[in-house]
């Protein structure tokens, strides 16, 4: 297309042509006039009419219609199993991939006929999800329960999604997805431990009530429990005027609960157990229902075994109030009989009293005393005060209760029953008061003694003596063993003091008696402690200090004496003591 600056050239071009044919006309000097009207009116900023070149034809380009994908839905993928805890809470989360275009109105629907197929619980009305639009991912997600009553395993659960695509075309995807239940709990199972009745077994030819002990053996609360007992015959085990089916409303995880049948044994059965057939109905807290049958035995004992249901007494305890008894010492004995029999009374009953050599006597009543009648399975007691003789040796002595007494047909019984008394004789240990030097000084040894003597009835045993105070002793532990009743023995120490004054101190007495019973005694004493005399002063007198010096001499030569005297007397001591040491001895070997 012709440009402005172009045009403007063409113009001045036909201007200057027209000019030029003027001037050949008009001469030279209009011609140059004219030149500069036409030159100055070049100059000036004149509009001018473009020239439109003539128009190309017009070019069509062709752009493509674009066009989305159809969805392509995954379900899952390759995700791991979920697993859950029977008897818990959570979220069931199924993955969704959209790997096409946009999916528009998608339905995620779990299929499902019945929902009690299902290994869990959902509060929703529907298992249907609905998405207007979706690209990428999406999760399909419901909150679950499952129940504590599901069995552990793995359930497999269908799932579909519909939807359209942009086109207004449908489609859809479905797969098989798997969950993992798992489970700690014992499941609903309700178990006979055994029969209960008022004696071992059923008597031929009698009638009693029998309990069924059950237990919900689980983990999960039952009810709506029916027991059904069936198996009966006319001449066996038959039902006396009871239901055959007994119902039990609940029972709590791990709970016992006895269920009653009176059942009556036909006069002609034999020895032996016999069984029935239980059958068992029940549902959980889930309304699931279970169903069970059992074996029940019960015993039976013909008319030959009776004589081993015969009520029997039992001499179940007895008290002292000690641990023993003490010869020729009066004691209250309390004795407890039980009526061991669950379902017979004892009547009549007269017990009476005997011991080996007669070493017991009653006081104050004979010795035998009765009962009017024992209940089954009743106690009574009764209390006697029996003396022993007072030479009896020390020892266990069995006393004999003879039991004579009824059942309820009057059939007279009899039983015996041993129990054994420790008696031990009197043991008395008795002592003088601690002898001691009438002057003891410090640094010198001095001497102890003390007398034993076992007035009692039965030997001082493991006898031991020692002494402790603030001084050193000498030889102060001496072990003398056993003491015979009516014997006696001494003890003597040697004391060093180390300082003046009183010094207390002790004499300890250990021993035992005749059942190893320990025994303490101590006897307390007090040294009076003098200060140290002085040494005797031997060599040559001076004359004229012989009057100044002489009580001091006097009291020097009487310290002297008194030490003499003290060593002699330990020395005396000492002897006599190894002298009755070496004869212990020769009486040992």
């Amino acid at each position: 297309m012709p440009t402005e600056s172009s045009m403007s050239w063409t113009v001045v071009s036909k201007v200057l042509k027209i000019t030029q044919r003027g001037a050949e006309v008009m001469g030279n000097n209009a011609r140059w006039a004219l030149l500069l009207i036409i030159l100055f009116c070049c100059l000036l900023p004149i509009p001018l009419l473009a020239v439109e070149p003539p128009a190309d034809p017009p070019i069509t380009v062709y752009i493509p219609e674009y066009t989305e994908p159809d969805p392509i839905l995954v379900i899952a993928d390759d995700r791991w199993m979920p697993v859950f805890e029977a008897g818990s809470k959570a979220q069931l989360n199924i993955p969704i991939k959209n790997v096409g275009g946009r999916a528009y109105n998608t339905v995620i629907s779990l299929n499902v006929s019945d929902p009690k197929s299902l290994p869990f619980e959902a509060d929703k009305m529907a298992f249907n999800r609905y998405i207007s639009s979706f690209t990428g991912q999406t999760v399909y997600s419901i909150p679950i329960t499952i129940p504590a009553n599901t069995a552990p395993g793995t359930y497999p659960l269908q799932i579909s999604a519909n939807y359209q695509s942009a086109s207004g075309g449908g489609g859809s995807a479905s797969a098989t997805v798997y969950i993992k239940i798992t489970s700690d709990l014992r499941q609903p199972q309700l178990k006979l431990l055994g029969l209960q009745m008022e004696g071992d077994k059923l008597k031929a030819g009698s009638t009693q009530v029998v309990k069924l002990n059950l237990k919900n053996d689980s983990d999960i609360p039952i009810n709506s429990i029916n027991l059904r007992l069936n198996g009966f015959s006319t001449e066996g085990i038959n039902l006396d005027n009871w239901p055959d089916t007994q119902f039990v409303k609940a029972m709590e995880a791990g709970e016992l609960h006895p269920v009653e049948f009176r059942l009556q044994a036909g006069s002609k059965m034999e020895s032996g157990t016999y069984p029935l057939d239980l059958a068992i109905e029940f549902q959980d807290q889930y309304h699931h229902k279970y169903t069970q049958e059992q074996k029940v035995y019960v015993p039976v004992a013909g008319k030959g075994e009776q004589d081993d249901l015969l009520p029997r007494i039992l001499l179940e305890d007895y008290y002292l109030g000690d641990d023993y008894v003490q010869a020729g010492q009066t004691f209250p004995l309390t004795l407890l009989f039980r009526n061991t029999s669950k379902n017979t009374a004892v009547a009549n009953i007269k017990v009476s009293l005997s011991s080996e050599g007669d070493i017991f006597a009653p006081v104050g009543s004979s010795s035998s005393f009765y009962f009017p009648e024992i209940s089954p399975g009743e106690a009574v007691e009764h209390t006697i005060r029996l003396h022993p003789q007072p030479n009896a040796e020390h020892k266990v002595y069995s006393l004999v209760a003879q039991l004579d007494y009824q059942d309820e047909d009057g059939n007279q019984l009899k039983d015996q029953e041993t129990i054994s008394l420790p008696v031990v004789k009197e043991i008395k240990l008795v002592t003088s008061d601690v002898e001691i030097s009438p002057e003891v000084y410090m640094g010198s040894p001095t001497s102890i003694t003390l007398d034993l003597y076992n007035t009692g009835r039965s030997t001082v045993r493991n006898l031991m003596i020692t002494t402790e105070g603030d001084f050193e002793v000498q030889n102060g532990t001496l072990f003398i063993g056993n003491l015979e009743a009516g014997h006696d023995d001494y003890y003597d120490a040697t004391l060093v003091p180390a300082q003046e004054g009183e010094l207390p101190g002790k004499v300890i007495i250990s021993y035992e008696d005749e059942l190893g019973q320990p025994y303490q005694l101590e006897k307390a004493f007090t040294l009076t402690v003098m200060p140290a005399a002085p040494p005797p002063m031997f060599g040559p007198e001076m004359p004229l200090e012989e009057t100044a010096q002489s009580p001091l001499k006097k009291w020097m030569i009487a310290g002297g004496i008194l030490l003499l005297l003290a060593t002699v007397i330990t020395i005396i001591l000492i002897r006599r003591r190894h002298h009755r040491r070496m004869k212990e001895v020769e009486l040992d070997e």
